[in-house]
């Protein structure tokens, strides 16, 4: 029909978050007949997207309401606008136990990965790697499966600072690989820092005597400080392991810079039933560092223990021997006298 018109027509956009009108949210056209071009019942809305909007389908609804012959007529529709988006990631170092790392220290860090994209992602895994620090190998790769946009997720690594380190800052690379929501595989690479203190460090060693067994003497030992910090106030024993033991004694002293060298004494019992060759013998250290943190560290080395010779049983009996020789020469004393009578 040529009259088949609408007039006084009002479209009207209600949005919902995260998704908003630019200007006005009604617009108007006075008349819209059937055989009107597609063109001249074009409303055209700007909707701009929040910037915390993740990716996904948002519904907009219209509300059109005209007159047709003097009735007021009126209709509402509802469309899905579909807003796409990109997973987008940074990383932190969101704690560490303990925060301090010395060498010979085995800690556990915590890495939390904020995606502050507007697409989730599945099946996400993150990789540790260092050229320095040891990553305990059961741990270097943590699953994380699904982090939602602006979500987070976290792994904890456990790594080891070996007890020979030198102090210095250390890299921790971590990868994260993910799959995103259009099924395309993405990743992200991440470096960190991870601080080795200063640390006293020693080796323990002989004066390079040999025991016998069931002996009891003093020996002179030597401990070094080989680490990269200066220890104090330190408690040095003897560790009782077989065949050695001690009375206890604690030798102090008051500090050990990098590479000095102090010779202690110690008295040790050899047990009788000691085996020939080097036996494992050991020093517990007690000491502190420049700011009073309190360390226990050891040492083991072989003390040798070895079979007693021939001249080791003479020196050992020479009171009985002395005692036979004095006797045979009384003997030959008085024998010489009987004849000369």
């Amino acid at each position: 029909e040529s009259d088949n018109c609408a007039e006084r027509v009002a479209v009207q956009l209600t949005t919902s978050y995260h998704l908003s009108v630019s200007g006005t949210d009604v617009q108007y056209l006075e008349k819209l007949c059937f055989q009107d071009s597609p063109d001249a019942g074009t409303f055209v809305f700007y909707l701009p997207v929040d910037n915390l909007a993740t990716s996904g389908t948002y519904p907009v609804s219209i509300a059109t309401t005209y007159e047709k012959r003097f009735t007021k007529l009126s209709e509402s529709n509802t469309i899905n606008v579909q807003v796409g988006g990109a997973p987008s990631f940074a990383a932190a170092v969101s704690s560490s136990n303990p925060v301090d790392i010395y060498p010979g220290d085995s800690a556990q860090v915590t890495v939390t990965f904020q995606n502050t994209g507007s697409s989730m992602v599945q099946s996400a895994r993150a990789t540790a790697s260092s050229s320095g620090i040891m990553i305990k190998w059961a741990g270097k790769t943590q699953n994380m499966g699904q982090i939602a946009a602006r979500g987070s997720a976290s792994a904890t690594f456990h790594i080891e600072a070996p007890k020979n380190m030198n102090a210095g800052n250390y890299p921790l690379m971590v990868a994260l690989d993910y799959t995103s929501e259009d099924r395309k595989d993405g990743s992200a690479q991440f470096s960190f820092t991870v601080p080795v203190k200063p640390k006293a460090d020693f080796v323990g060693e002989a004066d390079g005597n040999s025991l016998l067994p069931g002996e009891k003497r003093e020996v002179t030992m030597r401990v070094t400080n080989t680490g990269s910090d200066e220890a104090k106030k330190m408690q040095i024993r003897l560790k009782p392991l077989f065949p050695f033991s001690t009375d206890g004694t604690v030798r102090y002293i008051e500090s050990l810079a990098p590479g000095e060298t102090a010779n202690l004494a110690y008295v040790i019992t050899v047990d009788k039933e000691a085996t020939s060759g080097g036996q494992l013998l050991g020093l517990l250290i007690d000491f502190e560092d420049a700011q009073g943190k309190k360390f226990t560290d050891s040492s083991d080395f072989a003390m040798d223990v070895r079979m007693p010779t021939l001249s080791d049983d003479l020196a050992n009996y020479w009171y009985i021997i002395a005692l036979a020789v004095i006797g045979a020469f009384v003997a030959i004393r008085r024998r010489a006298a009987g004849r000369k009578k």
